[in-house]
């Protein structure tokens, strides 16, 4: 158990409340909004395909809400998902508050509002948006995407589950970001992300392909040639994101360390976007990498779907294919660096039977 997970132990066993907003800003009292339930004649749908909580659409006095509710027992089996409803009501107070303040609300506008939160409760109603899951990845939705995440970053807040669950697109094809179980709190010019220094492989934009857009392309199915399209126009838009970070970072005299880190990210996405062969190798590397890491985290998380076994499947197919250049460009890491290629087609064999295992 880390720190954070600690203090979020002592938190959820304590008498103390987070609470966001004022009752009067609620259109029903904040018990009786806990104890709405499906047959409530204020509920439009309810959405009970959260892990940890479940959405009741409802339509009060003319006004339509989203309201959460936290599930009694979760269905993600480890620490971050047990304290993730709670985690979630702690970042969207750190949120709100930046939203409330001239200077960064701008910055923040594709954040949904809280309206208002209590944890003892189990609850967190914001307004109701219409909209879709993202079904088409354009420069635009990235553009919003990157900017969004960069100013959280600036002010110390990363968002480690870009999944399309928590990913909105409204009709004027406006992204709105509302689900915050997995943002953790980190100093941004002393550390990599939230897990300090020790774990610099994770970033903003790799997080996005790991979490959300390999996975996307997996489901599409497209020709190579357009995935190599769209992940060229990917890394194109993460350049210009990453190049105002490092000079931000600059600018806040960021640990040389942390310059360095980003500086280096982005000088390989440089060298990948003006040779296609270099583009090609490092969509391999990261492709590989994105589906290592979810296949990781939803094992872990006992969560497994039909996606986690189509991952695997590439994953073996890279390691029967691929494996000479993995070893050679530092394609392996954690757990699978230094084990044989037989070894780690047998360990992905083993990882299909536990995701076949914790199928939802």
């Amino acid at each position: 158990m880390n720190l954070r997970q600690q203090q979020q132990k002592e938190f959820d066993e304590s008498s103390e409340n987070i609470i966001i907003g004022d009752e009067p800003l609620c259109p029903l009292q904040p018990s009786v909004l806990a104890a709405i339930t499906e047959d409530s004649p204020f509920v439009l749908k309810v959405i009970r395909s959260g892990l940890t909580a479940e959405i009741y659409h409802l339509r009060i006095d003319g006004k339509e809400y989203n309201l959460k509710k936290r599930r009694q027992v979760a269905k993600v089996a480890n620490l971050d998902g047990q304290y993730s409803f709670l985690n979630e009501v702690q970042r969207r107070n750190d949120l709100q508050k930046l939203k409330q303040k001239p200077e960064t609300a701008q910055r923040l506008a594709h954040i949904v509002p809280t309206i208002y939160a209590n944890y003892r409760l189990g609850i967190i109603l914001s307004p109701w948006i219409e909209g879709e899951h993202i079904s088409e990845i354009t420069s635009d939705l990235m553009e919003q995407l990157f900017n969004t995440l960069l100013a959280c970053e600036e002010y110390g807040l990363m968002e480690w589950d870009l999944c399309s669950g928590n990913l909105l697109v409204d009709e004027e094809q406006q992204l709105w970001l509302f689900d915050f179980g997995y943002m953790y709190s980190f100093d941004p010019k002393s550390e990599f992300n939230s897990n300090g220094i020790t774990d610099p492989l994770f970033h903003m934009v790799e997080r996005f392909e790991t979490r959300f857009f390999f996975g996307w392309l997996l489901k599409r199915e497209q020709p190579l040639v357009e995935q190599l399209a769209l992940y060229r126009t990917l890394k194109q838009r993460a350049v210009v994101c990453y190049q105002q970070k490092v000079e931000w970072l600059k600018a806040h005299q960021a640990k040389v360390m942390v310059i360095n880190h980003y500086q280096s990210i982005i000088s390989a996405w440089q060298t990948a976007l003006v040779n296609d062969e270099a583009l090609w190798h490092l969509f391999l590397l990261e492709l590989f990498r994105s589906h290592v890491l979810d296949i990781d985290d939803d094992i872990d998380g006992q969560s497994c779907t039909s996606l986690t076994l189509k991952r695997i499947s590439i994953v073996l197919d890279i390691l029967e294919n691929n494996f000479d250049y993995l070893l050679l460009n530092d394609g392996l890491f954690y757990s699978n660096k230094g084990k044989s290629q037989q070894e780690l087609i047998q360990r992905y064999k083993e990882k299909r039977l536990l995701a076949q295992k914790y199928q939802l």
